[in-house]
């Protein structure tokens, strides 16, 4: 039987979207400090131009989600969540994180790719274990040797 929350679903789409929308806006305000290379990487373009436009797509994504939820007045109740899912999720992202910095790309990604894919909840390792492999060749491959960006190598190797 799945519990019910008392959040409506319009309310939650109004909650969800400010927080997407506060935290999008000041990592976009973030990328306009003087740590960033703002210099021309090619031509007109510097190292902070896809994350702006990635974080202003964000943005504007959460904005509309807090209009369609203050728009829309459905009393429909959210199912209960699963924090433990949601608890390891995160944990699979922030060691994700942590071992691209400390390991590197090549070593961390497809294991975080991995088990983030279990923590959402796919069980089967095989498919995982593909998906991780070709999704960090297929990063590379767009990014370290097209687009020539150079990725983690990380601090322990």
């Amino acid at each position: 039987m799945i519990s019910k929350t008392g959040l409506s679903k319009a309310k939650a789409d109004v909650i969800y979207g400010v927080v997407i929308l506060a935290t999008a806006a000041a990592m976009l305000a973030h990328t306009y400090s003087d740590i960033y290379d703002t210099g021309p990487l090619f031509g007109d373009v510097s190292t902070v131009f896809v994350p702006r436009i990635l974080l202003i797509t964000i943005c504007l994504l959460s904005a509309g989600l807090i209009a369609r939820g203050a728009l829309n007045h459905d009393d429909q109740t959210l199912e209960a969540m699963n924090w433990a899912r949601i608890s390891a999720t995160f944990a699979a992202a922030c060691a994700t994180t942590a071992g691209v910095w400390y390991f590197g790309y090549f070593l961390a990604m497809p294991l975080g790719i991995f088990l983030t894919g279990l923590a959402i909840g796919y069980r089967n390792w095989i498919v995982l274990a593909v998906a991780s492999v070709f999704g960090t060749m297929t990063v590379w491959i767009t990014l370290g040797y097209l687009a020539r960006v150079s990725l983690p190598e990380g601090q322990v190797f």
